[in-house]
């Protein structure tokens, strides 16, 4: 068995058989699904109990909550990797093939994302998000946002146990926290093809308890900007928009020293960037 799938679920009946259904139409057929009842009293139970696949295992517990779910998943998970997955999502055929092969080839690398488009309650297309695939590039934007879309990561499932696990002192960015944990051992990598599609919804897990959610999100941040293993990488930024933007986080978590050369970065990336774009021909 090489990808154990969790999907953590309380009342999630309105998506969860369309999430389903993209894992077990994988053309990677060698994984479980672990899907956790995190104490659902809507019709998930019922939609569960219709699933006929040997691969998938439901965990049932009382409510208590996202960390302990996720936690309890990797605890019964039986292979290497770990692959999330969220109840309103879908992941595309060759998701796991693909980031499960990245793994294979990369000894070093922990966490792969690939890439990922936006939809809506009807699975409309919006935005598609992709990553560099390079570890300090991954680095930098870690310090200044969470780039990885949870539900679309696969990792190692050593690296999660080296880690610890998932931690409830950062409210709704458990996974900011074990991602900062693991970079702290291991590399990170991204896939260009777009193989997730995550749900932006009113009822989205990301979209309730905000205030909560950004006051743990800056108090972890002021973390990072303390992280060795982040700040290793925190120099050569070639994205003109991601320079001016860690001069700015620097100077806003006080870390003063760093913003000069971080400023020199941001001024060659813009200049380098207006010596690549093309010129207006001439008369």
């Amino acid at each position: 068995m090489r990808v154990s799938v969790l999907l953590p679920v309380r009342d999630g009946a309105r998506f969860l058989r369309e999430a389903v259904d993209s894992v077990l139409e994988q053309t990677l057929t060698d994984f479980e699904l672990l899907v956790v009842d995190d104490g659902s009293t809507d019709e998930t139970p019922a939609i569960l109990a219709e699933l006929k696949d040997e691969r998938l295992r439901v965990l049932r517990q009382e409510p208590a909550g996202l960390v302990a779910a996720l936690n309890r998943g990797i605890a019964e998970a039986r292979a290497p990797y770990l692959a999330r997955m969220d109840a309103d999502d879908v992941s595309l055929p060759g998701r796991l093939e693909r980031q499960a092969e990245y793994l294979d080839e990369r000894g070093q690398v922990a966490l792969v994302v690939p890439g990922v488009e936006t939809i809506d309650d009807e699975g409309r297309p919006g935005r598609r998000i992709t990553l560099p695939d390079d570890d300090a590039a991954l680095r930098r934007r870690l310090l200044l946002r969470n780039p990885f879309t949870h539900g679309a990561v696969v990792v190692r499932a050593e690296a999660v146990s080296r880690a610890g696990g998932y931690r409830p002192g950062y409210g709704a960015n458990e996974d900011y926290d074990l991602w900062r944990r693991i970079a702290g051992e291991w590399e990170l990598g991204a896939v260009p093809e777009i193989l997730y599609r995550y749900r932006e919804h009113a009822g989205a897990v990301t979209r309730n308890r905000v205030e909560e959610r950004v006051a743990s999100r800056e108090r972890l941040r002021d973390e990072l900007w303390r992280d060795a293993a982040l700040l290793s990488s925190i120099r050569g930024e070639r994205d003109p928009v991601e320079a001016r933007a860690l001069v700015h986080e620097a100077v806003r978590r006080r870390r003063y020293g760093l913003a000069p050369p971080l400023l020199l970065d941001a001024m060659a990336s813009s200049y380098a960037r207006r010596r690549s774009a093309p010129t207006a021909a001439g008369p």
